[in-house]
């Protein structure tokens, strides 16, 4: 099952990451309750969503958006 097949690899890239910055984001998604989203919010997000099922290959990777952020 493909589910299972990418738990399992994002259970071993949180194992090799260091960047506190992921964990803690990871832990607020974790912690996050559906009803704690605002309307506003889950309209932006179904929207997001749409625009990424739409156009799946114009996003960038981790890596890339990491490089991104951390450039002077």
């Amino acid at each position: 099952m493909i589910i299972d097949s990418e738990k399992k690899e994002i259970i071993r890239e949180i194992l090799k990451t260091d960047d506190e910055w992921i964990l803690k984001a990871i832990r607020k998604l974790l912690d996050l309750r559906i009803e704690d989203i605002s309307d506003v919010h889950k309209q932006i997000l179904n929207e997001r969503i749409a625009e990424y099922e739409a156009n799946p290959d114009s996003v960038i990777n981790w890596e890339e958006l990491k490089a991104e952020l951390l450039k002077d």
